[in-house]
């Protein structure tokens, strides 16, 4: 996927409602972070955890500090790294919609998406050979909600492998 198709991708699903039979999400997901602002979000995310410079930065922080740990919640993670809105208000539903992930599956076996998100960023960035992050989102219209972590080449422009986390688009409750 290239750049504009992913902003494409990630403002749609900030838009949908997704129905879950067993648990009320409440608002839509525009209400964690608004809508002109989840595409700058997806890009500080992706930009902190770039091919390159950026990348050895994510890797010496790890080093040093164990940014990404079970010690750690993701939002605190993810602020200490700067990977967030700039907007305080922004901010604070990025953070909700984070800590929101611990209550949704994923593809990695015994693991929420959560716990799925911190230990695969732990184990990638204390790996020999650390991949790009490349984040995105995903709606899954028969309400299955899961992080996906997988290693793809998700950039039409290169043939980078990265390490993909894809979030689900939840709705706040």
């Amino acid at each position: 996927m290239d750049t504009v198709a992913d902003v494409g991708i990630f403002y749609r699903c900030a838009t949908v409602t997704i129905a879950v039979s067993s648990f009320d999400w409440g608002q839509k997901m525009g209400a964690f972070v608004g809508h002109r602002h989840i595409p700058h979000t997806q890009a500080r995310m992706n930009f902190r955890f770039a091919h390159g410079d950026a990348m050895k930065e994510m890797v010496a922080f790890q080093k040093h500090f164990e940014v990404f740990s079970h010690k750690h919640p993701l939002s605190r993670s993810f602020s200490l790294v700067d990977a967030a809105p700039e907007d305080e208000k922004e901010r604070r539903g990025f953070f909700r919609y984070l800590d929101r992930l611990k209550h949704v599956g994923s593809n990695v076996k015994g693991l929420d998406g959560h716990a799925a998100v911190v230990a695969a960023l732990k184990k990638n960035l204390e790996s020999k050979t650390p991949l790009p992050v490349h984040f995105t989102y995903h709606v899954e219209p028969r309400g299955s909600l899961k992080v996906k972590i997988s290693t793809s080449k998700p950039l039409a422009y290169s043939d980078v492998r990265y390490m993909t986390i894809s979030f689900p688009s939840l709705r706040e409750g």
